[in-house]
């Protein structure tokens, strides 16, 4: 049987021609070649890569073309409760996108993307998956606890690319949803503001865009699992930072006595509080060694040289 990356270099050569082609003339283009020992799932799968790395572009509904070299940017699919015009749902999504997503996305030359801002000739649910199904990037806004936001959040991770979830800082998450990795940002607050931008725009350059469907969910790496845990560095330097303004007197044994406190009153906790726990626990000992761990993460994150 053909190997998915032959059948894929095919498929990109027939498309080449910068022409629109449905997926029966590509298939068509490979028995004209003799190639006929592929599944459908092969082929699927191998068109689904394609799209991910940025070879080729949907135009519609199984019409696809090669992907020009001015779209060749890697995209940033913004996913948020949009409301009403004039609502102020409405008006805190334009202040999120236009002050802190934007800002981010082309500070690492990637195009943002909202759904209401397209001319689409698709409806607006396909166009919905489209974008979760291809863009390289997905950025949640999951404030307001939107129904649509969260199945488009389940819909992206499916798909085992790229997803950052953001949150307003006064909001509380549903039980069984917070356990997920959260940037918090205010949009009231300048400073807050430079903050969250400066650390979306480090986690997003660390990312790693190369995303294949043979690829073992399993083989993970160093740069990986150091993306995986900076929200939660960056969550528990937020804690540690209000503990230091709530309390006049730094006294570390009253703390390690609440922190022991907790872990016996809540035996069953996510892995994420957990290691939350512990590490409060540590760092407040050796808080120098916290920040050198966070200098660690920002080091592995900047781009690699060509």
């Amino acid at each position: 049987m053909i190997t998915s990356a032959i059948l894929q270099d095919f498929m990109l050569d027939y498309l080449n021609d910068g022409q629109e082609h449905s997926v029966n003339d590509m298939k068509n283009h490979l028995t004209t070649l003799n190639i006929n020992n592929y599944t459908e799932g092969q082929f699927a799968g191998s068109l689904t890569t394609l799209l991910r790395n940025g070879s080729i572009t949907k135009i519609n509904r199984g019409i696809y073309a090669i992907k020009k070299k001015s779209e060749s940017m890697k995209t940033c699919f913004v996913v948020s409760p949009t409301g009403n015009e004039g609502s102020e749902v409405r008006s805190n999504a334009n202040k999120l996108f236009k002050y802190i997503i934007k800002p981010v996305c082309e500070a690492c030359d990637i195009e943002p993307i909202r759904v209401d801002q397209l001319n689409d000739a698709n409806s607006v649910t396909q166009t919905i998956i489209d974008n979760l199904e291809t863009a390289d990037l997905v950025i949640a806004d999951v404030s307001g606890h939107n129904p649509n936001v969260f199945y488009e959040i389940g819909f992206r991770t499916r798909t085992k690319k790229p997803i950052i979830h953001l949150k307003t800082k006064s909001e509380n998450l549903p039980f069984d949803i917070n356990t997920i990795r959260t940037f918090e940002y205010d949009l009231t607050d300048l400073d807050s503001v430079e903050e969250v931008k400066s650390r979306l725009i480090q986690t997003v350059k660390s990312l790693n865009f190369s995303v294949s469907d043979d690829v073992d969910a399993n083989n993970e790496n160093v740069e990986s699992a150091f993306t995986a845990v900076t929200p939660i560095l960056y969550q528990i330097l937020d804690a540690v930072s209000e503990l230091r303004n709530d309390m006049k007197n730094n006294n570390t044994d009253t703390i390690a006595t609440v922190v022991k406190a907790m872990q016996s009153a809540q035996p069953q906790v996510s892995n994420d509080t957990a290691l939350q726990m512990q590490l409060i626990s540590g760092l407040m000992q050796n808080p120098d060694g916290f920040m050198k761990l966070l200098e660690v993460s920002d080091k592995l994150s900047q781009p690699k040289p060509k």
